[in-house]
């Protein structure tokens, strides 16, 4: 029997269930056509950075990919978006700066133009996902809300710079979507939800420039200033201080440990960060959604697509829990924990 299945129920603090996902990728790119490009050396990018393929836009924006994946998760569910209450978006990437990145993605849907759902957008970067999906839950406890769509959609592509080889060739474009459903079933929801900042690690991910404080009238366009900046070993040094801790803590407050955790659903980060979880939690390798190689870190959007793999192959079952976690610039570290039902 599954960890926490049946025989060992968790407590639900949000009754909710995750209905269905949806997916959606643009054209593949292996890593031989990025390192030929740059005069990387052939094979760089799989041993260093632990991707052989990854997905990059050629004429879609963040709106396309989060418009197409959404109506995906809407169709697997048999619902249409008029059936939808609320609408969160959520990741780093958007199309511009105002009207906000829901209000695109809705108009590009099928629909959309006749939706009155509210609509609004989550930026907490990396665990933007893990962030709208707690307020999902917390929007499904309201009278009237039934579904609510959560849509993830990254373009990272257009800001990674050829100067760092390690972000030229993790990153990745695409989205993933979800709909949450309200349930009377007591025994299926977010069970606990954390997230934590420590800011010793606020400029470990940045793009400095495009913001009110280096705008493009007084600041030109550089690489140093608009390009994705990112110190990985600085990045790994936080996760090893905090994470361990973070971790004792938030499963205390789940009543649980990370082996009873069925499934592991961790932000496709990094080669080197994935490889210490299941050393960290103490589980097999096997428990850890792991699917870096094939998509790179498509930032918010890794999550769901971890969600959208186990949920597409029947792996998630009644009573199994499933962990997502990640960390984000900032420096931030965010789990949730779902038991399904």
């Amino acid at each position: 029997m599954a960890a926490n299945s049946a025989a060992s129920l968790l407590s639900v603090l949000r009754p909710c269930r995750i209905l269905s996902t949806g997916i959606h990728l643009p054209p593949a790119v292996d890593s031989t056509t990025i390192e030929k490009a740059h005069g990387l050396p052939e094979g760089w990018s799989l041993k260093h950075s632990g991707v052989s393929v990854r997905h990059q836009v050629i004429n879609e924006n963040v709106a396309d990919l989060g418009a197409k994946a959404g109506q995906h998760a809407l169709e697997n569910a048999g619902l249409s978006l008029s059936d939808i209450d609320v609408l969160i978006t959520a990741g780093g990437s958007f199309d511009q700066i105002i009207p906000s990145q829901a209000a695109l993605t809705l108009a590009m849907m099928p629909g959309g133009e006749d939706a009155r759902c509210e609509a609004f957008h989550i930026n907490t970067t990396c665990l933007s996902f893990v962030s709208a999906f707690a307020l999902a839950a917390d929007k499904l406890q309201l009278p009237g809300v039934k579904y609510v769509l959560v849509v993830a959609s990254e373009v990272a592509s257009k800001n990674i710079g050829p100067e760092n080889w390690e972000t030229l060739t993790l990153f990745g474009d695409g989205a993933a979507a979800m709909v949450l459903e309200y349930t009377e079933d007591p025994n299926c929801g977010l069970v606990t939800h954390m997230h934590k900042h420590y800011t010793e690690g606020i400029r470990s991910a940045q793009i400095p420039g495009g913001g009110a404080s280096k705008c493009f009238a007084d600041y030109p366009f550089s690489s140093e200033l608009h390009h994705f900046q990112m110190d990985g070993r600085e990045l790994l040094r936080l996760t090893l201080k905090y994470l361990p801790g973070f971790m004792e803590d938030f499963f205390k407050k789940g009543g649980t440990t990370w082996p009873e955790v069925t499934w592991t659903i961790p932000h496709q980060a990094s080669k080197t960060g994935l490889g210490i979880i299941p050393k960290l939690a103490e589980i097999a390798p096997a428990q850890v959604v792991n699917i870096l190689e094939h998509s790179g870190n498509c930032i918010s959007a890794s999550i769901p697509m971890g969600i959208h793999e186990l949920m597409s192959n029947d792996k998630i079952q009644s009573g199994d829990t499933v962990l997502l976690c990640g960390t984000s610039a900032g420096y931030a570290i965010g789990s949730l924990l779902y038991q399904h039902g």
